[in-house]
């Protein structure tokens, strides 16, 4: 795994030399939180020339956020877990899964995951419109652990099996399973999956 600290302000960037595909991805990774109770984003990406900011966080009252917000439009879509995740000692396989073909993107297309199941629980739940096109897979700068070209909210904790996949939408079962023995979610080999344009696998 690989130790972010927001003492440090600690983050990873990446600037794609191109546009992927911005409507389908899916983006996987094992999570062992540090700090509770303060805004922490874990992946975050800002395209400055259309005014687009894309987020994915722990809030500050410790709810999985999911947000893209558009200046002088609004929200073009907005998730907030009701449940809370406040254990530092757990690892938490978190899954986002965005499809914006669909005619009325729904739940069934843009879906987060936790620990191999699916969040139905919302205290904000509005979902994009068709074809909505994210900052996530823009070819402006993205962070892991920090917010994209922007600073501050620094993640706290630790990151492992990190998958970004470009153009599919996949849910957890390509990235985890269900030990028999322990009956605990689990990761897998998924590094022979079709990573797309601007996908890739960190291995820390």
């Amino acid at each position: 795994s690989l130790r972010f600290d927001d003492g440090d302000s600690a983050y990873l960037s990446r600037t794609p030399g191109s546009d992927g595909n911005r409507t389908t991805w899916t983006f996987s990774a094992w999570v062992k939180r540090g700090n509770l109770g303060t805004r922490q984003i874990f992946l975050a990406a800002r395209e400055v020339s259309a005014g687009k900011r894309f987020y994915l966080e722990f809030s500050s009252s410790d709810q999985i956020g999911i947000s893209e917000y558009t200046t002088g439009v609004g929200y073009d879509f907005q998730l907030v877990t009701t449940p809370v995740y406040r254990d530092p000692g757990a690892w938490y396989h978190i899954l986002f899964k965005y499809d914006s073909t669909p005619a009325t993107p729904s739940s069934s297309s843009v879906s987060l995951y936790v620990n191999g199941e699916q969040v139905t629980a919302f205290d904000t739940e509005d979902y994009p419109s068709q074809n909505d096109e994210t900052a996530i897979n823009c070819d402006e700068q993205h962070t892991i652990g920090e917010r994209a070209d922007l600073g501050g909210s620094n993640y706290d904790g630790y990151l492992a099996e990190v998958y970004f996949i470009d153009g599919t939408a996949l849910t957890p079962s390509s990235f985890g399973e269900l030990d028999s023995d322990t009956n605990q979610w689990i990761p897998i080999d998924a590094s022979g999956l079709t990573f797309g344009t601007n996908g890739f696998y960190q291995k820390y």
